[in-house]
């Protein structure tokens, strides 16, 4: 079954270089013309350890150009997904959706999509894109699928590029791998994203350090279930394997977009903001920065 990969920044040339490589027939569909070119005649690449490798894949920018029946992974930012599915459900009608968006918006608009077969999944890596087709994979992480609805076999696809560079699992509860990740990301991003920090700045900045464990505690407050499986350690552990890594609300942030402060912070916040002020502050910092962005 041929992929499609609606997005093609650093984790969707990710997937889509490994996918490639374990013999997928790979398309992405871009937003510009000029990516969609330049991957349909170069191919995509990808730096691992300081070797490039070059990737045939497939690329156009047209909705009309989509094949029909595809597994389509969805790696556009959560801003832009709601208006994708919707374009989807009324054109090209995909075989399976996956959802591989920081946060847990997602998860309810997968489960009410009229599309009948769809998985989330969930990516620990470290990537960065350079140029238009060009992805550095600077930290090995998982991805973990868990099935949302539908016919179970299509995920299961995806796994013949299961190996030790880019590890696959499958996960049984979806909405519980999504909250981890999120848990993570709320650890993680926003003090990035405001202090202008790389992710492994996090352990050797000793104030910011204090902040993740501040917002660490509140976590495990608002949600003790998640995070008894999830302690600081692990935390940290991430920060470590993407120590070089921009988090994507930095990125976001100095490429002057909208941060993904509603899917990842907020979210997680709901009806729990009394018990974790710290991150209620950074929530608030974020959506200023933001909203300074809408006016100017």
């Amino acid at each position: 079954m041929e992929v499609v990969i609606a997005g093609a920044g650093a984790m969707g040339l990710l997937i889509g270089t490994y996918l490639s490589e374990a013999g997928v027939s790979v398309s992405f569909f871009t937003k510009r013309e000029e990516q969609a070119i330049e991957l349909r005649d170069h191919g995509a690449i990808r730096v691992k350890d300081g070797c490039d490798r070059i990737f045939k894949v497939h690329a156009f920018s047209d909705l009309e150009q989509a094949p029909q029946h595809a597994f389509w992974i969805l790696a556009v930012k959560s801003n832009d997904l709601r208006d994708l599915v919707n374009r989807l459900e009324n054109s090209v009608r995909p075989a399976h959706l996956m959802f591989i968006q920081n946060g847990i918006r997602h998860y309810d608009l997968g489960k009410a999509t009229s599309i009948q077969s769809v998985s989330v999944a969930s990516l620990t890596h470290g990537a960065r894109r350079t140029g238009n087709r060009t992805v550095v994979h600077n930290g090995v992480g998982v991805m973990g699928i868990a099935a949302l609805k539908g016919n179970q076999i299509h995920p299961s696809h995806l796994y013949i590029a299961n190996s030790s560079f880019f590890p696959m699992i499958q996960e049984q509860d979806g909405l519980q791998m999504l909250l981890k990740k999120a848990i993570i990301n709320c650890c993680i991003n926003p003090l990035t994203a405001i202090l202008d920090l790389k992710n492994g700045e996090l352990l050797t900045n000793r104030s910011a350090h204090h902040l993740m464990q501040m917002i660490h505690s509140e976590l495990a407050a608002g949600y003790p279930e998640a995070v008894k499986t999830l302690p600081l350690s692990a935390v940290e552990a991430v920060c470590r394997k993407t120590s070089n890594n921009r988090s994507s609300m930095l990125t976001d942030r100095s490429h002057g977009v909208l941060m993904e402060t509603d899917t990842i912070v907020s979210a997680i916040l709901e009806g729990k903001e009394e018990m974790m002020p710290t991150l209620k502050t950074f929530e608030l910092l974020l959506k200023a920065i933001d909203d300074g962005k809408e006016k100017s």
